[in-house]
């Protein structure tokens, strides 16, 4: 009886020491940086969503599935929030270490304040996703973007970007 009872304590301790694997919903790890015009954006907490909507602005949209990230911070010095936003559509068919372009209109974004810059179709910017798994994508960046009012001929530069581990 004694020997039945050192095996059970032996057990649960060998059990009780494993550690298991989670995700801490308070302890973060996704990451999302990039440089817009040299200056440093980071966001511990970036956005990630699968976009199932069948109509954008009203008109149907034959992209279903379409992944969006997106992060905010103030640029050092900056008075304004500074978003971020990469949209890839019809994710399902993308695979990994395979560029992306970001060039169809609006794929990727800078809002600062009231100022927004889109991506469009003359630029060949590009996305890779270094990992893809069933809920967290993680990968690389680099845009150019032109303001969105045709007579305003502003454009940002956005590059070094990256996210990690991003939970869509």
């Amino acid at each position: 009886m004694k020997n039945l009872l050192y095996i059970f304590l032996v057990f649960g301790i060998l059990f009780s020491s494993c550690e298991e694997e989670t995700d801490d919903p308070f302890n973060p790890t996704s990451s999302f940086s990039c440089k817009i015009e040299g200056v440093q954006l980071s966001d511990s907490s970036p956005l990630g969503r699968i976009d199932t909507v069948t109509t954008i602005n009203g008109q149907l949209n034959p992209y279903f599935g379409a992944l969006e990230i997106s992060a905010t911070s103030n640029l050092l010095g900056a008075r304004v929030m500074n978003t971020v936003s990469l949209t890839i559509n019809d994710f399902s068919s993308v695979t990994e270490n395979t560029p992306i372009l970001l060039g169809s209109s609006g794929s990727g974004q800078v809002w600062q304040g009231a100022n927004i810059f889109v991506t469009d179709i003359t630029n060949l910017d590009t996305l890779i996703f270094s990992k893809i798994t069933a809920n967290k994508v993680s990968g690389t960046f680099s845009f150019d973007a032109l303001h969105e009012d045709p007579n305003n001929s502003t454009e940002v530069e956005v590059t070094e970007g990256s996210f990690t581990d991003v939970s869509y």
